[in-house]
């Protein structure tokens, strides 16, 4: 059988260099996420195991055996009201997009791997070598995959995309413990993760709050309808300033609050960001979106 030629072009890629690569890196993410494969899963993969076209495909055939797929009986779930919502604000809050028996096996997961004890908070700030800053580096475990397998998500962005011809990506968890004394917020400021070469390609990103998540606990935060603003806004950005840099300046997000199982979904045009934790427990989150088939991103990182 003649090798997948996406995969055969990734693994050169990683192990060969740039110029050994065929297809583009938007089709090779796709084909992993396709497959149920986190891209730093894969390059962990690539960068230690060192393996052959054919150990590279039997992996990824191995792991997408074990890959849930989503029941597809789900109804609409966003109202008209729903969408209006998000086509002026950016952003939705997706309620009871999971259930809080799946968050409470989902935090309990989180806590074994990272091998913490939610009754001591001493063990909350010690390091592991698989989390950096808030990321924790946790894609492979069927409760994940169960969360990621939800109906009720994939129509809530189906309907955002206005298309069933989407596909689920793999992603980390976060890990978003108190501020303290001794322990200062590890998250970034204000950003975007696309390039701002305009116009920025419709995509959707999106995370699930695993326990109640209010304004002072970690919240999500973002700057609501500035996909609409983002055109003329760059291009009022002073001569002498990176648009990255005046955004932290100019731009005030606000807190996106949301109970245990509820999932934020926002337009990757917004600026976004975590926030220090100021409650008592550690917030925890699972990113989850979906990409449109074909999603290509711009060419030139600004």
């Amino acid at each position: 059988m003649a090798a997948n030629p996406v995969l055969t072009s990734l693994r050169n890629r990683i192990l060969e260099g740039e110029s050994y690569a065929t297809v583009s890196w938007s089709e090779e993410l796709e084909q992993l996420y396709k497959n149920g494969i986190g891209l730093d899963e894969a390059l962990q993969y690539l960068y230690f195991e060192k393996p052959s076209v054919i150990e590279f495909e039997t992996w990824i055939e191995e792991k997408a055996a074990k890959l849930m797929v989503c029941n597809e009986d789900e109804k609409l779930v966003l109202t008209e009201s729903d969408l209006h919502f998000f086509e002026t604000n950016g952003y939705f809050v997706l309620k009871n997009a999971i259930s809080k028996e799946d968050c409470m096996a989902t935090q309990n997961i989180i806590w074994d791997f990272l091998e913490m004890d939610p009754d001591d908070s001493a063990s909350w700030y010690k390091d592991h070598p698989e989390q950096k800053g808030l990321m924790v580096n946790f894609f492979d475990h069927p409760v994940l995959e169960k969360n990621r397998a939800s109906a009720r998500i994939k129509k809530a962005y189906e309907q955002l995309y206005q298309s069933e011809q989407i596909y689920k990506t793999i992603d980390k968890v976060s890990f978003n413990p108190p501020v303290t004394s001794k322990y200062s917020f590890k998250g970034s400021n204000l950003h975007w993760d696309v390039s701002l070469q305009l116009p920025i390609p419709f995509r959707l990103q999106g995370l699930i709050y695993l326990s109640d998540c209010g304004p002072l606990e970690g919240a999500f935060h973002c700057v609501p309808g500035f996909h609409r603003d983002i055109n003329e806004w760059m291009s009022n950005v002073p001569t002498d300033k990176h648009p990255r840099d005046y955004a932290l300046e100019m731009l005030k997000p606000i807190p996106i609050i949301g109970n245990t199982g509820d999932m934020v979904i926002w337009n990757q045009a917004l600026p976004h960001c975590a926030t220090a934790n100021n409650g008592s427990k550690p917030r925890m989150v699972q990113y989850l979106t979906y990409f449109r088939e074909g999603y290509k991103e711009q060419e030139k990182w600004i």
